[in-house]
Protein backbone atom coordinates (compact mmCIF):
# COMPACT_ATOMS: atom_id res chain seq x y z
CA UNK A 1 0.00 0.00 0.00
CA UNK A 2 1.45 3.34 -0.99
CA UNK A 3 1.40 6.63 0.91
CA UNK A 4 -1.76 7.89 -0.82
CA UNK A 5 -3.77 4.84 0.16
CA UNK A 6 -2.47 4.89 3.73
CA UNK A 7 -3.41 8.57 4.00
CA UNK A 8 -6.94 8.03 2.73
CA UNK A 9 -7.54 4.98 4.93
CA UNK A 10 -6.22 6.88 7.96
CA UNK A 11 -8.54 9.79 7.12
CA UNK A 12 -11.51 7.46 6.90
CA UNK A 13 -10.70 5.86 10.25
CA UNK A 14 -10.31 9.28 11.87
CA UNK A 15 -13.70 10.39 10.53
CA UNK A 16 -15.39 7.22 11.77
CA UNK A 17 -13.80 7.51 15.19
CA UNK A 18 -14.72 11.17 15.65
CA UNK A 19 -18.32 10.65 14.57
CA UNK A 20 -18.80 7.59 16.77
CA UNK A 21 -17.28 9.49 19.68
CA UNK A 22 -19.66 12.37 18.97
CA UNK A 23 -22.64 10.03 19.05
CA UNK A 24 -21.55 8.51 22.36
CA UNK A 25 -20.95 11.89 24.00
CA UNK A 26 -24.19 13.24 22.62
CA UNK A 27 -26.08 10.26 23.97
CA UNK A 28 -24.81 11.02 27.44
CA UNK A 29 -25.68 14.73 27.37
CA UNK A 30 -28.79 15.21 25.26
CA UNK A 31 -32.47 14.32 25.62
CA UNK A 32 -33.90 11.46 23.56
CA UNK A 33 -35.51 13.72 20.92
CA UNK A 34 -32.42 15.85 20.53
CA UNK A 35 -30.25 12.73 20.41
CA UNK A 36 -32.23 11.30 17.48
CA UNK A 37 -31.81 14.53 15.52
CA UNK A 38 -28.11 14.72 16.31
CA UNK A 39 -27.59 11.08 15.36
CA UNK A 40 -29.39 11.57 12.05
CA UNK A 41 -27.22 14.58 11.23
CA UNK A 42 -24.06 12.71 12.19
CA UNK A 43 -25.04 9.70 10.09
CA UNK A 44 -25.70 11.94 7.08
CA UNK A 45 -22.31 13.57 7.55
CA UNK A 46 -20.66 10.19 7.96
CA UNK A 47 -22.21 8.86 4.75
CA UNK A 48 -21.10 11.96 2.85
CA UNK A 49 -17.53 11.76 4.12
CA UNK A 50 -17.30 8.02 3.50
CA UNK A 51 -18.48 8.63 -0.05
CA UNK A 52 -15.82 11.30 -0.53
CA UNK A 53 -13.09 9.04 0.83
CA UNK A 54 -14.20 6.15 -1.38
CA UNK A 55 -14.12 8.42 -4.42
CA UNK A 56 -10.63 9.62 -3.46
CA UNK A 57 -9.47 6.03 -2.99
CA UNK A 58 -10.77 5.06 -6.42
CA UNK A 59 -9.02 8.05 -7.98
CA UNK A 60 -5.77 7.25 -6.14
CA UNK A 61 -5.93 3.65 -7.37
CA UNK A 62 -6.40 4.81 -10.96
CA UNK A 63 -3.41 7.13 -10.63
CA UNK A 64 -1.31 4.36 -9.06
CA UNK A 65 -2.21 1.91 -11.83
CA UNK A 66 -1.31 4.49 -14.48
CA UNK A 67 1.96 5.27 -12.70
CA UNK A 68 2.91 1.59 -12.51
CA UNK A 69 2.07 1.13 -16.19
CA UNK A 70 4.23 4.12 -17.14
CA UNK A 71 7.17 2.82 -15.05
CA UNK A 72 6.91 -0.61 -16.67
CA UNK A 73 6.83 0.89 -20.17
CA UNK A 74 9.80 3.15 -19.45
CA UNK A 75 11.73 0.25 -17.94
CA UNK A 76 11.13 -1.87 -21.04
CA UNK A 77 12.39 0.91 -23.33
CA UNK A 78 15.51 1.65 -21.27
CA UNK A 79 16.52 -1.96 -20.67
CA UNK A 80 16.07 -3.45 -24.15
CA UNK A 81 19.43 -4.70 -25.49
CA UNK A 82 21.28 -2.46 -23.01
CA UNK A 83 23.58 -5.21 -21.65
CA UNK A 84 24.23 -7.24 -24.78
CA UNK A 85 27.98 -7.43 -24.13
CA UNK A 86 27.79 -8.44 -20.46
CA UNK A 87 27.38 -11.65 -18.54
CA UNK A 88 25.21 -11.49 -15.42
CA UNK A 89 25.85 -14.26 -12.92
CA UNK A 90 23.01 -14.67 -10.42
CA UNK A 91 24.17 -16.23 -7.16
CA UNK A 92 21.70 -18.43 -5.26
CA UNK A 93 18.71 -16.68 -6.85
CA UNK A 94 15.21 -17.85 -5.98
CA UNK A 95 13.77 -18.16 -9.49
CA UNK A 96 10.17 -17.93 -8.30
CA UNK A 97 10.80 -14.78 -6.24
CA UNK A 98 12.90 -13.08 -8.94
CA UNK A 99 11.24 -14.35 -12.12
CA UNK A 100 10.43 -10.83 -13.36
CA UNK A 101 14.03 -9.70 -12.74
CA UNK A 102 15.43 -12.70 -14.62
CA UNK A 103 13.09 -12.02 -17.55
CA UNK A 104 14.14 -8.36 -17.53
CA UNK A 105 17.84 -9.25 -17.58
CA UNK A 106 17.24 -11.62 -20.47
CA UNK A 107 15.52 -8.80 -22.38
CA UNK A 108 18.65 -6.67 -22.02
CA UNK A 109 20.56 -9.08 -24.21
CA UNK A 110 22.88 -10.09 -21.38
CA UNK A 111 24.13 -13.63 -21.04
CA UNK A 112 22.30 -14.58 -17.83
CA UNK A 113 23.75 -17.43 -15.79
CA UNK A 114 22.98 -18.87 -12.39
CA UNK A 115 25.42 -20.36 -9.92
CA UNK A 116 25.19 -21.91 -6.49
CA UNK A 117 27.18 -20.06 -3.84
CA UNK A 118 29.22 -23.16 -3.04
CA UNK A 119 30.75 -23.00 -6.53
CA UNK A 120 31.75 -19.32 -6.37
CA UNK A 121 35.21 -20.13 -5.07
CA UNK A 122 35.95 -22.05 -8.28
CA UNK A 123 35.22 -19.03 -10.52
CA UNK A 124 37.90 -16.86 -12.10
CA UNK A 125 36.50 -13.30 -12.34
CA UNK A 126 36.15 -11.69 -15.76
CA UNK A 127 35.85 -7.98 -16.55
CA UNK A 128 32.59 -8.46 -18.46
CA UNK A 129 30.94 -10.52 -15.69
CA UNK A 130 28.81 -9.07 -12.89
CA UNK A 131 28.04 -11.29 -9.92
CA UNK A 132 24.62 -10.48 -8.45
CA UNK A 133 23.90 -11.60 -4.90
CA UNK A 134 20.36 -11.24 -3.46
CA UNK A 135 20.36 -10.23 0.20
CA UNK A 136 17.87 -11.21 2.88
CA UNK A 137 17.69 -9.99 6.48
CA UNK A 138 20.84 -9.54 8.56
CA UNK A 139 24.34 -10.62 7.57
CA UNK A 140 25.47 -12.94 4.81
CA UNK A 141 26.61 -16.40 5.96
CA UNK A 142 30.26 -16.30 6.99
CA UNK A 143 31.42 -18.72 4.30
CA UNK A 144 29.70 -16.69 1.57
CA UNK A 145 31.20 -13.46 2.93
CA UNK A 146 34.70 -14.92 2.69
CA UNK A 147 34.12 -16.11 -0.88
CA UNK A 148 32.71 -12.73 -1.92
CA UNK A 149 35.69 -10.90 -0.44
CA UNK A 150 38.01 -13.23 -2.33
CA UNK A 151 36.15 -12.42 -5.55
CA UNK A 152 36.31 -8.70 -4.78
CA UNK A 153 40.06 -8.90 -4.14
CA UNK A 154 40.45 -10.68 -7.47
CA UNK A 155 38.71 -7.78 -9.22
CA UNK A 156 35.20 -9.18 -9.66
CA UNK A 157 32.29 -6.83 -10.37
CA UNK A 158 29.81 -7.35 -7.53
CA UNK A 159 26.22 -6.26 -7.10
CA UNK A 160 23.86 -6.80 -4.17
CA UNK A 161 20.10 -6.50 -4.41
CA UNK A 162 17.20 -6.85 -1.99
CA UNK A 163 13.47 -6.30 -2.05
CA UNK A 164 11.18 -3.99 -0.11
CA UNK A 165 10.51 -6.40 2.74
CA UNK A 166 14.17 -7.08 3.53
CA UNK A 167 16.54 -5.37 5.95
CA UNK A 168 20.04 -6.63 5.20
CA UNK A 169 23.21 -5.61 7.01
CA UNK A 170 25.39 -3.65 4.56
CA UNK A 171 28.34 -2.73 6.76
CA UNK A 172 30.47 -5.77 5.98
CA UNK A 173 30.09 -5.76 2.20
CA UNK A 174 33.00 -4.95 -0.13
CA UNK A 175 32.90 -2.09 -2.63
CA UNK A 176 30.05 -2.90 -4.98
CA UNK A 177 26.84 -1.78 -6.64
CA UNK A 178 23.81 -2.05 -4.34
CA UNK A 179 20.12 -1.61 -5.18
CA UNK A 180 17.21 -1.75 -2.75
CA UNK A 181 13.53 -2.32 -3.60
CA UNK A 182 14.48 -4.56 -6.52
CA UNK A 183 10.88 -5.83 -6.54
CA UNK A 184 9.67 -2.44 -7.84
CA UNK A 185 9.89 -0.99 -11.36
CA UNK A 186 12.12 1.89 -10.21
CA UNK A 187 14.39 -0.53 -8.34
CA UNK A 188 14.81 -2.61 -11.49
CA UNK A 189 15.44 0.57 -13.49
CA UNK A 190 18.17 1.65 -11.06
CA UNK A 191 19.68 -1.83 -11.35
CA UNK A 192 19.76 -1.82 -15.17
CA UNK A 193 21.10 1.74 -15.34
CA UNK A 194 23.83 0.93 -12.83
CA UNK A 195 24.88 -2.22 -14.66
CA UNK A 196 25.01 -0.28 -17.92
CA UNK A 197 27.22 2.42 -16.40
CA UNK A 198 29.37 0.22 -14.18
CA UNK A 199 28.14 2.10 -11.11
CA UNK A 200 29.22 1.63 -7.50
CA UNK A 201 27.41 2.62 -4.32
CA UNK A 202 23.91 2.20 -2.96
CA UNK A 203 20.92 3.35 -5.02
CA UNK A 204 17.19 3.12 -4.47
CA UNK A 205 14.56 4.69 -2.26
CA UNK A 206 15.89 3.85 1.21
CA UNK A 207 17.30 6.65 3.38
CA UNK A 208 20.95 5.68 3.11
CA UNK A 209 20.89 5.46 -0.70
CA UNK A 210 22.95 7.93 -2.73
CA UNK A 211 19.97 8.55 -4.99
CA UNK A 212 17.05 6.86 -6.70
CA UNK A 213 19.09 6.19 -9.86
CA UNK A 214 22.84 6.05 -10.58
Amino acid sequence: MNFGFRYHVASLMAVLFSLILGILIGGALLTDHTLVDEQAALIDELEERVGDVQANLALAKEELDLSNFAWDQLLAVISKDSLSEQTIVLVDVDEAAHSSLIALLQSTGADVKEVNAVHLADITPSADHVYVVPLTDGDLPQALQQTIYALSTAGANLSFIWDTARGPSLGGLPESFLVDNIDTAWGKMAFILGLTRGSHGHYGSQKQALGLFP
